[in-house]
């Protein structure tokens, strides 16, 4: 008779076991479920953030600077000559949260720019986020400015001024400056 206890105690013990583990599983999908809602609404939220996505879609049209070469496009670069990104640096360093103009000069080679002068029209107004200043001579073949850190995406009226260079020098392009060795260009 003491054998037939023992089964019982034992099949008792294995429905309890089910029962114990039922919760651990429903515990474990609802946080997966959890978690997965979680990094959807994170996600969206960073996608559709005006903001980020401008930073994040700058970022990815722009060029990192190597060797005083940064690429224009898939074919063409434009490469600083003689000590000009150094002295372009010199002006980054010198107007820290400041926006700048440049006009950058040289000429064109086999559809690479080769710059060899840096040269900075009359400025009227710098802020954090604007620059005013006179328009690059129609042989300079850049019209440079700078932007806040890392917002390399051109604005509506820096659009709108550099068609208005363009129509006087058909080879121009524009550059944004947004870090220290970035660059995004438009022709």
């Amino acid at each position: 008779m003491e054998d037939n206890n023992i089964d019982i105690e034992i099949e008792n013990f294995d429905e309890n076991k089910e029962v114990e583990e039922k919760p651990k599983i429903f515990k474990k999908i609802f946080l997966i479920i959890i978690g997965v809602f979680l990094i959807i609404l994170i996600v969206t939220y960073l996608l559709t953030n005006p903001i980020i996505r401008s930073i994040f879609v700058g970022l990815v049209e722009s060029s990192k600077i190597k060797d005083n070469i940064v690429g224009i496009d898939f074919k063409n670069k434009l490469i600083f000559q003689n000590n000009t990104y150094d002295g372009l640096l010199n002006i980054y360093d010198n107007n820290p949260g400041l926006e700048f103009k440049v006009c950058l000069n040289g000429y064109i080679e086999n559809g690479n720019y080769l710059i060899n002068e840096v040269y900075i029209p009359e400025t009227y107004l710098q802020t954090h986020n604007k620059v005013i200043a006179e328009p690059c001579p129609n042989d300079s073949l850049v019209d440079m400015h700078s932007h806040p850190l890392k917002h390399c995406l051109p604005s509506e009226q820096d659009f709108k001024s550099f068609k208005s260079f363009k129509e006087r020098n058909d080879n121009a392009i524009m550059a944004v400056m947004c870090e220290r060795g970035r660059f995004n260009f438009y022709s």
